[in-house]
């Protein structure tokens, strides 16, 4: 049985340091991973589609998808009452039609089969119990729509984030510096990869569904939602 725990949602200076500083370098993580996961394609399709962004935090991702894909109805849902707030303004800011509402990973407030994708960066840790979020997740899918979380994983090494830095841009001489503070936040209540294997065969996903880049300190849990129970 995996293991459940208690976790609050983030206190307003915890939301502060989360949107002000840790989402605004994780935004180019996000742009890279995005690149280098072929999620863009996925993305671009010319057709309506439905993204729902678990766990948003201040709305910086999900604007940000706005923004490069103007054809997608983007809803990002967070647990902290104030990070939607800040989502909202920011929105309003730049223009960019995206439903915000304050909700749970588990137990989301949408009917079954209702989003094309569904989608978190940055969350799944902060989930009590990441094989009920990711069940959530998969019941609001849509068959053939596609399942995408990314997050940290307590597994990862300096080297990694090291190499996050170099992708957000960081100046090389603090690297030493920032790395340690790095860890800190990427790892304080992150999982290990063994987790998210253990799911992907509770829910008898193919393998592959789990990965983790050598380079990077995250995890990829990406599938397709079956359009029949043989496809």
């Amino acid at each position: 049985m995996l293991p459940i725990r208690m976790i609050e949602k983030y206190a307003d200076w915890q939301a502060w340091l989360h949107d002000y500083i840790v989402g605004q370098q994780a935004l180019k993580l996000h742009a890279f991973i995005l690149k280098e996961f072929k999620l863009e394609p996925i993305l671009a399709e010319k057709k309506p589609r439905s993204v729902l962004d678990v766990g948003c935090g201040g709305g910086q991702a999900v604007i940000r998808l706005k923004e490069l894909y103007p054809h997608l109805d983007l809803t990002g849902i967070d647990l902290t009452e104030s990070q939607i707030s800040r989502a909202d303004i920011r929105a309003k800011r730049k223009r960019c039609q995206v439903q915000f509402e304050v909700a749970d990973a588990l137990a989301l407030p949408f009917p079954d089969e209702h989003f094309d994708v569904v989608y978190s960066f940055g969350s799944v840790k902060h989930w009590p119990d990441p094989l009920k979020g990711i069940r959530e997740s998969w019941r609001v899918l849509k068959p053939g729509g596609e399942l995408l979380l990314i997050d940290s994983t307590s597994d990862a090494t300096r080297e990694q984030m090291i190499n996050f830095l170099a992708i957000a841009k960081m100046p090389s001489p603090l690297h030493p510096l920032l790395a340690p503070m790095l860890e800190n936040i990427f790892v304080q209540n992150a999982r290990p990869m063994s987790i998210y294997y253990q799911i992907g065969e509770q829910l008898n996903l193919p393998p592959g569904t789990v990965t983790q880049p050598a380079a990077l300190p995250t995890f990829l849990f990406r599938t397709r939602k079956p359009l029949a129970a043989n496809d």
